[in-house]
C-alpha cells in the first residue's frame, strides 16, 4: 500500500508537466500579441 501511495506522489508531477504542455498558459506572447492585433483590426473596422 506504501509502494502505491508513493507511486502516486511519482506520477503526479509528470502529469503536471503533461497538462502544462498540452495546454498552454494565458500568459504565451505570441497569443496576446495576436489577440491585440484581432482587436486593433475590428476597431480600425469600426470607424469606418
Amino acid at each position: 500500500m506504501f509502494f502505491e501511495a508513493f507511486g502516486g506522489f511519482v506520477i503526479l508531477p509528470i502529469f503536471v508537466l503533461f497538462l502544462r504542455w498540452a495546454f498552454p498558459s494565458k500568459k504565451d506572447h505570441a497569443e496576446i500579441a495576436r489577440r491585440k492585433a484581432i482587436k486593433r483590426s475590428l476597431r480600425e473596422l469600426k470607424k469606418k
